[in-house]
């Protein structure tokens, strides 16, 4: 059974080492230390600041970050809203076995995350919309949710730690680094597809080779930079494609596409019909 609690003033408990789902809405500023579980960070409205074996981490609005079991320093100012989720070591032992097959412990990579999984961000925005509009709903579907968010946040941290080792690369704070690169890539790529981009460009405001991070992205995220990029562009035309009555021609030029024919090629290849044949499904 998966607890859900909500606090608004000063929580007074000391550890946090079950299966449950925190709701703060803090109505005074608040600084607490616990000993906690692993646990998913998301920040509603506002910024969270939280201090992890002498490391400062500022997360904040619409961002959340994964820590592991260890304690925690938690400090917000008042009217700031999130969402916890903390992962018993059970669960965690349960659903990284099933990845692993073997006994071999996970260690999450603690980084700031946006939008590099949007599966989980989806997942933790109806969470927080149905316990702010629709409890009775939240109550029918919250085990579902929280099964959901905890297999795929360790589905990619196996998936993450597995093509490190393909890469010989053991030590968690080099894994952390790298990683945060791939972070930033991504952040990047879904902050500027309407623009005109290239691997240089990337690797230049991301501050890393061109080499170095095509291959990294590439063994990280199972493909390249600019194959990333086309998804997005896609997934945004899609979108526009099924809620907007913008021509074609204007959604292409929108989504970072060069022009209607080159668009026309690339959705018909990726997604199997024509842009005019997928608006007319919906």
């Amino acid at each position: 059974m998966i607890q859900f609690e909500e606090i608004t003033s000063t929580p007074t408990f000391s550890n946090q080492m079950e299966n449950k789902i925190l709701y703060s809405n803090h109505s005074e500023r608040v600084s607490i230390t616990y000993q906690s579980t692993y646990t998913l960070k998301y920040v509603i409205d506002g910024t969270k600041y939280y201090n992890i074996g002498h490391k400062d981490i500022k997360v904040s609005r619409s961002e959340y970050v994964i820590l592991n079991d260890c304690q925690i320093i938690t400090e917000a100012k008042k009217g700031t809203k999130g969402l916890s989720l903390f992962l018993s070591p059970k669960l965690i032992n349960e659903i990284s076995h099933f990845y692993l097959g073997d006994n071999s412990s996970l260690q999450f990579l603690e980084i700031i995350h946006k939008s590099s999984n949007q599966k989980v961000k989806n997942l933790l925005h109806k969470i927080v919309y149905l316990y702010e509009h629709d409890q009775v709903h939240l109550n029918q579907q919250i085990e579902e949710l929280f099964l959901t968010i905890s297999e795929l946040i360790i589905q990619e941290q196996v998936s993450i730690d597995t093509n490190f080792k393909k890469l010989k690369i053991i030590k968690h704070d080099t894994k952390r680094e790298l990683y945060k690169s791939i972070i930033e890539t991504k952040k990047y790529l879904n902050d500027n597809f309407r623009d005109k981009i290239s691997l240089e460009k990337i690797s230049k405001d991301i501050g890393i080779s061109k080499y170095h991070l095509h291959r990294l992205f590439r063994e990280i995220n199972g493909n390249t930079p600019l194959e990333y990029l086309t998804a997005i562009r896609l997934e945004n035309a899609k979108n526009k494609l099924r809620y907007s009555k913008d021509s074609i021609f204007e959604i292409a030029i929108s989504c970072g596409f060069d022009s209607l024919p080159y668009f026309s090629n690339i959705f018909k290849k990726f997604v199997g019909l024509s842009p005019t044949t997928y608006r007319k499904m919906f």
